[in-house]
């Protein structure tokens, strides 16, 4: 028993310091923007962007979440309406989601509603529940975004190539740098979440929506929320990391295992 937590410690230790030596090498400036926590996104997709699950679609699933709770009567495509208003105004701004090879219409053999994981996993009977949503609801809102990509240059759709490698997830404290997802020189990739820049932008969302009897607090428990639901089905058992800065140099923190 004693052999086994030796290996174990061992193991965790190389982690941490592979992870270590990942993130100094990934460190970048942070930008304007959203992309997914999805590990897949290379270097050159959404570069310092505020990674968060899901990306914008996020953030119209925890309001269709608080919309469910309190009975609002917002319908899903009212719910994405009212975030997409938000997020695409001004020049060069765009409501930014992502699909993957496996779910390109391009793709023959393509599967699945669409290839990001935190909306598909909540679009399930069996798990919708989980994500304080209804799954009838998440596919109705999805195919009206997808329509809606189709025939506006506001909307950014990022299709993510090859499959799912993380080695952990990076919750990252900073509003000045984030980390790249993956590296392919090094051939690693983590989930990555922009904690800060994404409370500061989600408060910004709901302040801009102005919806009576929608407030930060309930937008965020739902975020949260989804958040941890994500992680239990796509990424269970993997470690967490907090990453902090001190004058641009990152510090790296073991904190737990995604339960």
């Amino acid at each position: 028993m004693q052999m086994t937590n030796f290996f174990i410690t061992r193991k965790a230790e190389s982690e941490l310091y592979k992870t270590q030596t990942y993130v100094l090498k990934n460190t970048i400036p942070a930008k304007d923007g959203r992309k997914c926590v999805d590990g897949r996104y290379l270097p050159s997709q959404g570069c310092g962007m505020i990674a968060r699950p899901g990306g914008d679609c996020g953030y119209v699933m925890a309001l269709m979440a608080v919309n469910r709770k309190k009975k609002l009567g917002l319908s899903p495509e009212a719910c994405f309406n009212a975030v997409y208003k938000v997020v695409s105004d001004g020049r060069n701004h765009h409501f930014c989601m992502h699909t993957d090879h496996h779910c390109d219409p391009d793709n023959l053999n393509h599967k699945g509603l669409i290839g990001c994981g935190h909306i598909t996993k909540a679009s399930m009977n069996e798990l919708a529940n989980g994500y304080d949503l209804d799954s009838q609801e998440v596919s109705r809102f999805v195919s009206y975004a997808r329509n809606i990509a189709d025939i506006t240059p506001k909307m950014k759709m990022v299709s993510l190539g090859g499959d799912h490698g993380e080695s952990g997830i990076l919750v990252v404290h900073s509003k000045k740098y984030t980390v790249n997802a993956w590296d392919p020189e090094v051939k690693r990739m983590y989930f990555v979440y922009d904690i800060d820049r994404d409370m500061t932008f989600l408060e910004r969302i709901v302040k801009r929506m102005a919806i009576p009897d929608v407030n930060f607090a309930e937008m965020k428990y739902e975020s949260d929320l989804q958040l941890k639901a994500t992680l239990h089905n796509l990424a269970k058992d993997l470690p967490i990391y907090s990453i902090s800065f001190s004058h641009g140099v990152p510090e790296v923190k073991f904190e737990s295992f995604v339960e």
